[in-house]
């Protein structure tokens, strides 16, 4: 009986060690992935953070202007904070993988020597007093350095994660906190109610508990888990953590922060830490570093300063800020004049334009199937002649183009333009919506003139949309020279 339960447990325990050897194996042989891992990601991240610039500013200048919310302009700001975090991330991620990729070419190295000789001979070397003792104490075999530089690499690569996942964490809570904010003021704009108050307060004390929440949570963190030592605190922190550790998604990476606190020393750690903060902010300091102190580098509403985002045919791939004009030198005759839609009109749009909403009427569902069941049945025509068309609606599109002379004024060299014919349009760079004036400048003196945009601002709370004349005055939104001849 015996010899068959030994004989029934044999497979498992063959099992068992078949996975401690293929884990060793694969622990010996990670450096292979680590270095392929890192080589791929730092090409990656030197040629996509520029690709993400764009993107982010693309999202951003579409989606997350403060004024394509006018009603919480918290939710676009909560929604860009996450996104501007991604750049910090990526950027100690890039840091870590360079010293990763270093040492590990390091190791490399001295692999390589070792394989030659692996015996520091210090009786050739003919050491003198304290060095007879202090060198060879102090100094490592290449065996020793060799597992040494190993083990430090595979931290390194590991501790790269924990950090990006950590600085992801922090903006995700912050995210979070804006957000409720945000819903807090929307339901405080609404028509005020016992029940709207109720969830108004029962919002403010979770954003206050969720806050000292996500406060002590890294407090317990960064300290190495000093609240989970706590004999009474303990209790009361275990729901706190768990709560905290599902929302900042330390759960993916929480084995790698014990392990690291358990096997090493703390002054180690924060001594890597420091060492990574000052790097990069040395980084930082290196990019932003300006020999050009005499040049004026913030560029106003200036005609003294040539910006290329004012000209279509030195801006590049970038998206229109404010104004665009075809060339600094108008040779045609006629000056284009594309002023971009910024979300932030839209207040004092809805205040001084407010038929311009209606037409804004996008194709419903319901629309395209009518249009195609009657198109069905007048096969003469099409879909398209079925749904519905601004060309019925020609007296309001024109209405609305010349309400936008209230919302700008357009100078050129001092004198405004007396009855400036606004068009809807699309800039061809990046289809932003805008507005075009056509201005002839056939009788201007040859040389330079400026060019001048004030816009009409609402100056009052921005989420309080409560908008009125007192409240509305003309800023300066571009001032920007040009030639004829």
């Amino acid at each position: 009986m015996r010899r068959m339960k030994v004989n029934e447990q044999d497979p498992q325990q063959e099992e068992q060690g078949k996975l401690r050897r293929w884990v060793s194996n694969l622990q010996l042989e990670s450096w292979q992935l680590e270095l392929l891992i890192t080589g791929f990601s730092i090409f990656l991240l030197a040629t996509s953070l520029e690709e993400y610039d764009n993107f982010r500013r693309a999202v951003t200048f579409e989606k997350l202007s403060p004024g394509s919310n006018p009603s919480n302009p918290l939710f676009s700001l909560s929604a860009q904070l996450l996104l501007d975090a991604i750049p910090w991330a990526l950027r100690f991620f890039l840091i870590n993988l360079l010293i990763h990729l270093l040492l590990r070419g390091f190791w490399i190295g001295i692999v390589g020597l070792s394989s030659v000789s692996n015996v520091i001979d210090y009786e050739k070397l003919k050491l003198k007093g304290k060095f007879r003792k202090f060198i060879p104490e102090k100094v490592k075999s290449l065996d020793e350095l060799i597992v040494y530089l190993d083990k430090v690499s595979s931290v390194i690569f590991a501790y790269t994660y924990l950090l990006v996942f950590s600085i992801l964490s922090i903006a995700i809570v912050f995210v979070i906190i804006i957000a409720l904010f945000g819903v807090i003021i929307m339901l405080s704009s609404t028509d005020a109610s016992i029940l709207q108050f109720l969830v108004n307060l029962v919002l403010s004390f979770f954003v206050f508990f969720f806050i000292v929440g996500a406060v002590l949570f890294f407090i317990d963190s960064i300290f190495f888990s000093t609240f989970k030592k706590s004999k009474w605190f303990s209790s009361i922190y275990y729901y706190v953590y768990r709560f905290f550790s599902v929302i900042t998604l330390s759960v993916i990476y929480r084995s790698i922060y014990y392990h690291l606190i358990t096997n090493y020393k703390k002054k180690q750690i924060i001594l890597v830490n420091v060492v990574l903060i000052a790097l990069f902010f040395l980084w930082n300091s290196f990019t932003d570093w300006d020999l050009h102190k005499f040049y004026p580098h913030n560029m106003g509403q200036n005609e003294y300063l040539m910006r290329q985002n004012y000209y279509d045919d030195t801006r590049g791939d970038a998206y229109v800020e404010t104004v665009s004009i075809p060339s600094k030198y108008a040779d045609s005759g006629f000056l284009e004049i594309f002023i971009r839609y910024d979300p932030e009109y839209n207040p004092v749009m809805d205040y001084r334009c407010p038929d311009s909403k209606a037409l804004n009427g996008r194709i419903e569902f319901s629309d395209g199937f009518k249009a195609g069941m009657e198109a069905s049945l007048d096969t003469t025509k099409s879909v398209d002649d079925f749904l519905p068309s601004l060309d019925d609606k020609i007296d309001q599109v024109k209405q609305a183009a010349q309400s936008l002379s209230e919302l700008f004024i357009i100078k050129i060299d001092d004198q405004t333009l007396s009855t400036p014919e606004f068009s809807f349009y699309q800039h061809p760079s990046k289809n932003e919506k805008g507005f075009l004036v056509i201005a002839d400048v056939s009788q201007l003196s040859r040389g330079k003139h400026t060019l001048e945009i004030d816009y009409l601002k609402f100056t009052g709370i921005f989420f309080m949309q409560d908008v009125t004349e007192d409240k509305l005055e003309f800023k300066p939104l571009a001032r920007l020279p040009f030639w004829t001849h």
